[in-house]
């Protein structure tokens, strides 16, 4: 015999507050009634083939380790595929909660699997066209990444002031943009056209698209620089993609930060030896910490201390290396990586924990 139609509406009245509890870090309807004592936490990178990415899960591994997390890892390979793979991997398993970076705009199908799973979601590095807790997704509970048109910005001003002027009093160089479409990309492009705005003397030989990794950007830039050998500086848009153009200009034998100028951003350890060598005039970065900083805030939405919705978007602004402070910076950030006491940052832990930290910044 059919239900009455009071008792379905109270049904689905009961279905629904359940399922905004699962996405709030409550009980989520099929599970366990209390929040798991070692909540299990889903990570999707784009690429393990970058240093960052690496320095990135190592951060939010001590995280882990730290709060009494399982972590699951899982590395979309630079395939958008594979990512919305990935993505549904993690809400079949299924996960308590998912930290990934939305690249190839996956943002709104992974949000959307994780939705319908009751699973709450942070967002890292690459921003979405919607703000966090919407209507539309409030399992998506908020946002960690880079002020990137700001880092943008700086690399294109110390690249412009570190070179010379050719005969015509033009400085020239080339740009290696990183994976298309990508807010990252987009964004520190941005950047430089700021940058760009107050010096008209510099003219772009050509752009190219390096994928933020080593060996695509390598072979573009080789192609780029054989074109116009006129370049004297490029701005390259991550650590990776430096690394490709250090290695293509010493290949033709040219000598980076002498022939020829390059800027890069993500602070990556060879990077960093890059600035000590001379190589790499500048770099800018810190914002490996955003996976950390995101894993603290989802854990502690799954505990049930929800994401406070002025806080649920976080834009750190990045630490700048240039060869006069890589000392300060080896010594402030041993390996890379700030030293971070997740639980007295969380809190389920620490009642009183100050808000999360939006500045990369030297002790001194």
């Amino acid at each position: 015999m059919p239900a009455p139609a009071g008792a379905l509406t109270r049904r689905k009245a009961i279905a629904a507050l359940g399922a905004l509890a699962g996405i709030m870090g409550l009980a989520a309807p099929g599970r366990a009634g209390a929040a798991p004592a070692r909540p299990t936490i889903g990570v999707v990178v784009p690429t393990l083939d970058a240093q960052f990415w690496n320095t990135y899960v190592s951060f939010i591994r001590k995280g882990a380790d730290q709060l009494g997390v399982n972590l699951v890892v899982l590395n979309a390979d630079n395939n958008p595929d594979q990512m919305t793979k990935s993505l549904e991997d993690l809400v079949a398993r299924p996960v308590d909660g998912i930290i990934f970076t939305p690249y190839w705009d996956t943002a709104a199908r992974g949000l959307t699997l994780a939705r319908d799973a009751s699973i709450p979601v942070i967002l890292t590095d690459s921003y979405p066209p919607f703000l966090p807790q919407s209507k539309r997704f409030p399992n998506y509970l908020a946002f960690v990444g880079p002020s990137d048109e700001d880092a943008g910005r700086q690399m294109g001003e110390a690249l412009f002031a570190a070179m010379k002027p050719d005969a015509n009093g033009k400085k020239v160089i080339g740009v290696v943009n990183g994976t298309a479409g990508t807010s990252v990309a987009i964004d520190r492009r941005k950047g430089l056209a700021d940058a760009l705005k107050n010096h008209p003397e510099v003219q772009i030989a050509g752009e190219v698209d390096g994928n933020f990794v080593r060996d695509t950007s390598q072979t573009v830039f080789e192609s780029l620089y054989q074109g116009h050998p006129d370049i004297k500086g490029v701005w390259a848009a991550n650590g990776g993609t430096a690394t490709g153009v250090l290695t293509a200009l010493k290949n033709v034998g040219k000598t980076p930060g002498k022939d020829v100028v390059v800027v890069a951003m993500d602070l990556n350890p060879e990077n960093v030896e890059a600035v000590q060598k001379g190589e790499l005039l500048f770099d800018i970065g810190g914002h490996w910490l955003q996976g950390g900083y995101a894993l603290v805030m989802l854990y502690d939405a799954i505990k049930g201390k929800p994401v406070a919705k002025d806080n649920d978007v976080i834009k750190l602004k990045l630490l700048p290396l240039t060869q006069d402070k890589v000392a300060q910076f080896k010594s402030d950030f041993p390996g890379g990586v700030q030293p971070y006491d997740f639980k007295q940052h969380s809190r389920v832990y620490n009642p009183d924990a100050p808000p999360l930290v939006v500045a990369v910044s030297y002790s001194h």
